[in-house]
């Protein structure tokens, strides 16, 4: 009877394993990603980067429930005590030192584009997706998916929750095979329950408040925003390898355009501004909009005011810069 119950047990753990590896490594990615949409979940991530130069770890409590989330700070100290607020529309960055609020267009919509570019670039067999087992990550089981170039360099690691699809972890590496960033969560509640005031931009009184990006439109080509700039929009010609237009944004600051011209090349991140307003490189509006250890350059061409800032290696920011005309 006893060894029975014991070939039933087993049987049982054999099945579970089975059932999270009947998936493909592409239905896994395209689970990951209605997950990030749909699963609600409460707990504490730590992000790490390591290029271009390291940076001390951020440790965030994270609160999301579909396209809505909420970010508390708790460390590094200079960190502490700041909250970020994302409601789908409206990102509110408070920033506790400087007792300030910056309100943005939320991030989300970019995102979801980004995601489901990836997706598409895998379908299409442009890159290659592999399955590399499956490990515990915050107290769940993970499988372990990776990305890479047809030549076989790793563009970024995934562990995804088997029970819900979630990331539990992330890895994103450098042109050069080099780990540029990871973010993993340490302890997580999964699905949880969040009230909707989680939600509300509510913060201290008497705090300043700057609307750091006026609303903006999105545009998928330079072509479609061009007739309503009164200056030729700047392009890189030709583009880095690997790197693509992701969108064109355009905005009006003091009824003047602002356009933003944004590149990827799914490890990192250029946004090359031009306008005819005068451009500051440490403007809070334009370092909002790139993850820590970002370049800046700007310079003027003609009447136009340029600025270029991005996560990409030095020499890829330089070939970049040179390109633009």
């Amino acid at each position: 009877m006893r060894g029975l119950l014991l070939a039933i047990a087993c049987t049982l753990v054999a099945g579970g394993w089975l059932g999270a590896w009947a998936q493909t490594p592409l239905e896994w990615l395209e689970r990951m990603e209605r997950a990030e949409r749909t699963v609600s979940l409460e707990g504490v991530r730590v992000t790490r980067f390591f290029l271009p130069a390291p940076l001390p770890a951020v440790e965030e409590r994270i609160f999301r429930v579909g396209a809505r989330y909420r970010v508390e700070y708790l460390r590094p100290p200079a960190r502490q005590g700041e909250v970020l607020i994302d409601d789908g529309l409206r990102r509110f960055h408070y920033i506790a030192r400087l007792r300030q609020i910056q309100i943005l267009p939320s991030d989300q919509p970019l995102i979801l584009r980004r995601r489901r570019e990836l997706l598409a670039r895998l379908r299409r067999g442009e890159l290659l997706l592999e399955a590399k087992g499956s490990e515990t990550v915050a107290g769940r089981k993970a499988v372990v998916l990776e990305a890479r170039t047809r030549r076989g360099q790793p563009l970024r690691r995934w562990w995804i929750d088997q029970e819900h699809g979630v990331i539990l972890r992330m890895e994103e590496f450098a042109l050069g095979g080099e780990l540029r960033m990871r973010t993993e969560f340490v302890r997580l509640t999964l699905p949880a329950t969040i009230p909707a005031e989680r939600f509300v931009p509510r913060f201290p009184a008497l705090v300043r408040r700057q609307g750091v990006l006026p609303p903006s439109r999105a545009f998928s080509t330079v072509e479609e925003a061009q007739p309503l700039v009164p200056f030729p929009i700047r392009q890189p010609q030709p583009l880095p390898s690997g790197f693509r237009l992701v969108e064109v944004r355009l905005r009006l600051v003091r009824q003047r355009p602002l356009v933003s011209l944004h590149y990827t090349d799914e490890m990192t991140s250029l946004v090359l501004f031009q306008t005819r307003l005068p451009l500051r490189a440490d403007a809070p509006l334009l370092k909002s909009l790139v993850p820590p250890g970002t370049r800046v350059e700007a310079w003027r061409d003609g009447d136009v005011n340029l600025l270029l800032l991005g996560d990409a290696p030095p020499e890829v920011f330089e070939q970049m810069r040179r390109a633009v005309r």
